[in-house]
């Protein structure tokens, strides 16, 4: 029949691309959160937990919409991710709302900003399947395989990028312990190894190491009686 679509060609629709985009970028993000949960769980449990929950929805999700393009299933993608770029933009401007930390604004870092690229490209592309309806219209093959490949190079290339600065994230404060282990608390003991002194300042002498200060010497005592010249009352013969 000349009217009835080839079942591979009817895939290469708008809509499917789309698709596949989200379900890419999903899977960048629940990487990138997996890399980030361990330094979240030595902070605070309830902050792994949720890395953890996010991680998997997003994992879950990636596989789900490709197998079940459903309505519930791409609004609960799109929720899910707003609400995580919600919380992202709380975090890192008045803080966070509860936890160890709360009401302190955090650093943005490269894990941060790639999750959150990922998690917009999955806001975008499931609300234009939303948008445009479960079938689309078709698109060239050659365009949708280009489009496949850029994507995949972005999302492997912001994975990475996110991946090692979450597994890097814990790493300052380490050294930051390890430069305080001779800090203020150091005794004069610790002084003697490997920790120079500044230039120009006078050498500090302890009391024990002072030179004993000489005893006074007293003055010879006068005599009060007069000083007899026997050789003045006997005159010398000559």
């Amino acid at each position: 029949m000349i009217g009835r679509v080839a079942p591979k060609a009817a895939t290469r629709t708008d809509s499917r691309l789309a698709l596949k985009l989200a379900a890419l970028a999903s899977f960048g993000a629940a990487i990138i959160h997996f890399a980030v949960v361990p330094t979240h769980w030595q902070e605070w449990l309830p902050s792994g937990l949720f890395f953890v929950s996010i991680a998997l929805f997003q994992l879950i999700w990636a596989r789900l919409v490709l197998a079940r393009m459903t309505t519930s299933v791409l609004a609960a993608g799109i929720m899910l991710n707003v609400g995580a770029i919600a919380l992202w933009a709380l975090s890192r401007t008045s803080g966070a709302p509860f936890g160890p930390h709360a009401g302190e604004p955090e650093l943005v870092r490269a894990a941060d900003l790639c999750a959150l690229l990922l998690q917009i490209y999955v806001v975008m592309a499931a609300g234009w399947v939303v948008y445009r309806g479960h079938h689309g219209e078709p698109i060239p093959a050659f365009g949708n395989a280009i489009v496949l490949l850029g994507a995949t190079a972005v999302v492997a290339l912001a994975s990475t990028v996110g991946v090692a600065s979450g597994l890097q994230h814990g790493h300052p404060e380490q050294a930051g312990a390890a430069t305080d282990h001779h800090g203020p608390t150091a005794g004069p003991s610790e002084a003697h190894h490997g920790h120079s002194e500044p230039a120009g300042s006078p050498p500090i002498v302890e009391a024990n190491d002072m030179p004993a200060a000489p005893a006074p010497t007293e003055p010879p005592l006068q005599s009060d009686e007069p000083f007899n010249d026997d050789h003045a009352d006997h005159p010398h013969d000559e």
